[in-house]
């Protein structure tokens, strides 16, 4: 409930807590907006997970 600024600002804390740092310093008027920039973050996360575990890519 609320106004879609309060319901994002709630959502936010919800996140993994890696996730939840990165996206706290910004500010969002939307839940959808919060959610894209989390998944975006994670995506670009797992992406720097995998170079790491294939010293090959180097």
């Amino acid at each position: 409930t609320g106004t879609e600024e309060e319901q994002a600002k709630n959502f936010q804390w919800g996140l993994h807590r890696s996730t939840l740092n990165h996206l706290m310093c910004m500010s969002y008027t939307n839940v959808a907006q919060v959610s894209n920039a989390a998944r975006n973050y994670e995506i670009l996360n797992e992406r720097d997970d995998d170079d790491a575990e294939r010293p090959d890519k180097r």
